[in-house]
């Protein structure tokens, strides 16, 4: 009674720190799924839920011997290696948001209140892996679950990042004055009449553009391209007319928001890469003040494109 067997055959209490790691391990392994299931990165947490996986086992195993000798070759240069990826990613996710500039209170966001909870129970493991002494595996797993506690930390903090971003954009689209256009939805017709209004302004200014028309979910209803406009154009317009539309704002407005120290910084990682807060894309408002729609024009200066799409608000 009381006692559990590991790998090797050796009979601990249950109330030995390798198994309360174990159990602390399995319950991390537990939140890791909460988080999936919130419609974080699968590939990502699934890796992370396998390797900690493989570190229940090899801690199980205790002491290297001829007879288990197998749960350990190769594992070290494998958990170094995943250990080096967890920081890469730490540094690339502390990248793409503003730094910390004062104590953090936990529940901002669903998202983040979860890897919170998941990254404090990681801590709990941590510790009782410093104590599970009668394993030659704990070093260079202990070195990944420190590191993953980290990596949770600092997820936890971009998710509260996107949440402030989504209600920064809400907020300023309650003070936002919207452009009426003379249509009550965003048809084929109406779209192919904005491009080529827009085309005749751009011929007359000698300015090759692409211009591309989307609705209001940002999918593109139509894209026209001038002779001798750049190559990297069309994408960029068709860039700027769905950031316009999900957004909901100008992007010559919204990129002055994306500069470090502003309360956007960062935005462009978010929606897949798809965003590019860069002037030329414009929301297109019905008479009702409702969105329909975005214009995206890109072959010229930030300025020059913004002017060209703000053109279709002016009247026919």
């Amino acid at each position: 009674m009381g006692e559990t067997k590991l790998q090797d055959g050796k009979l601990i209490p249950k109330h030995h720190p390798t198994i309360q790691a174990m159990a602390a391990l399995d319950e991390v392994n537990a939140h890791i799924g909460i988080i999936k299931s919130k419609g974080a990165k699968q590939a990502e947490w699934t890796q992370i839920q396998k390797n900690i996986m493989t570190i229940m086992t090899l801690i199980s195993t205790g002491k290297k011997t001829s007879a288990n000798s197998h749960f350990g070759a190769g594992w070290e240069d494998f958990f170094i290696e995943e250990t080096q990826a967890l920081e890469s990613r730490i540094d690339a996710v502390c990248a793409m948001m503003p730094s910390l500039t004062s104590f953090v209170t936990y529940g901002a966001s669903p998202m983040s209140a979860t890897l919170d909870l998941a990254r404090a129970v990681a801590r709990r493991a941590e510790t009782y892996l410093s104590k599970a002494v009668d394993s030659d595996y704990v070093s260079f797993t202990f070195s990944y679950i420190n590191r993953l506690s980290d990596f949770m930390y600092v997820m936890a903090r971009y998710a509260d990042f996107e949440d402030m971003v989504v209600t920064a954009v809400e907020n300023a689209l309650k003070d936002s004055n919207p452009q009426p256009v003379a249509t009550q939805e965003l048809s084929l017709p109406y779209a192919k009449s904005i491009l080529e209004k827009i085309e005749h302004k751009a011929s007359g200014i000698n300015l090759p553009v692409a211009i591309a028309c989307a609705n209001a979910a940002g999918n593109i209803v139509a894209l026209h391209v001038m002779d001798g406009t750049l190559p990297i154009s069309p994408e960029a317009a068709m860039a700027k007319a769905f950031t316009a539309a999900v957004v909901k704002m100008p992007t010559l407005e919204l990129s002055k928001l994306v500069q470090p120290g502003q309360p956007f910084f960062g935005l462009e990682s978010l929606g897949g890469g798809k965003l590019l807060p860069i002037g030329g894309g414009v929301p297109l408002y019905n008479q009702a003040g409702q969105l329909v729609g975005a214009i995206g024009v890109s072959g010229g200066t930030a300025q020059q494109d913004h002017k060209l799409a703000e053109a279709t608000h002016l009247p026919f």
